[in-house]
């Protein structure tokens, strides 16, 4: 078990899966005091949530995926209740959405801006042949909603091509440090595990 401390310093891991952090900059990020935070990551080195990288940290997200994703969740469910447009669209993707298979995040100005022109939402599905079928669904729920819905929908076949070609800029390194999952977050990290190596 957790503390609050500690949930709030995951939470700023999952957001940013490859930045790199130091203590006293997590401290700072959170507004917590520097002997709370250095207390409260070492649980986390211990449990291998975080893991040192030289003088910094990073998340690991090659391991402990069902809490990774507890994590993601809790943050899309602060992220839900004060947008309550965003969650009735979510809850009408994941009812309706023929595919049992993906993953649903939001990404770019949604996640940095309180007021952003549009909804973009990365949709990864299993096969590259069911994107146009996906493509016409994610349209029919989605244009029932006066948020302007700008979506992305790649196969994971394109999610590992783009996450081995980690200076390139693409969607899915795009991601990686401004995203907020919404529906699938384990298999996101998997996804994440197989195609950064």
């Amino acid at each position: 078990m957790l503390t609050k401390t500690q949930l709030r310093i995951m939470k700023l891991f999952v957001s940013q899966i490859t930045n790199r952090f130091s203590l006293r900059g997590v401290g700072k990020e959170l507004k917590i005091h520097q002997a709370l935070t250095y207390r409260a990551s070492k649980t986390l080195l211990e449990k291998k949530l975080i893991i040192s990288d030289d003088d910094k940290y990073v998340l690991n997200y090659k391991e402990h995926h069902q809490d990774l994703a507890y994590f993601e969740h809790l943050r899309g469910q602060e992220f839900l209740k004060k947008n309550k447009t965003i969650s009735m669209l979510n809850k009408e993707i994941i009812e309706k959405f023929p595919y049992g298979y993906f993953v649903l995040l939001i990404f770019g100005s949604t996640i940095t801006s309180s007021k952003p022109r549009d909804l973009d939402l990365l949709l990864i599905i299993e096969k590259t042949e069911d994107i146009a079928q996906a493509e016409k669904y994610l349209y029919n729920i989605s244009r029932n909603y006066t948020t302007k819905v700008h979506p992305v929908i790649i196969s994971f076949e394109s999610a590992y091509e783009m996450l081995a070609l980690r200076d390139n800029k693409n969607v899915m390194n795009e991601v990686l440090n401004k995203h907020l999952i919404l529906y699938g977050a384990e298999l996101f990290y998997r996804l994440i595990k197989k195609g950064r190596r």
